[in-house]
């Protein structure tokens, strides 16, 4: 939380305070750190995926399908692709 603050640029700080979010259940600080940094690194596939995940677990369908949408075109791996693929159907 301290390098965020001193540096709010610092996208390693602002991943690992979004995996913090998740952890503790502050699914929209959480979100809001991840899209910082999708936003300032958008080939971060862990961070697409998080948010992907995130939104996911609070419920929010559309984005969560949206951030797994976001993913297929990061990926190259066709297994990965279809378990994307399975996670939006569960999801729709």
């Amino acid at each position: 939380m301290e390098v965020a603050r001193h540096d709010s640029t610092n996208m390693y700080a602002q991943f690992m305070l979004g995996l913090g979010g998740i952890e503790s259940g502050q699914f929209d600080k959480a979100i809001e750190r991840l899209t910082t940094v999708v936003q300032h690194q958008p080939a971060n596939i862990e961070a697409i995926l998080l948010l992907a995940e995130v939104n996911q677990q609070k419920g929010d369908k559309a984005d969560a399908i949206k951030w797994y949408e976001a993913a297929k075109k990061q990926i190259g791996n066709p297994d990965m692709i279809r378990e994307i693929d399975q996670r939006i159907q569960s999801l729709r």
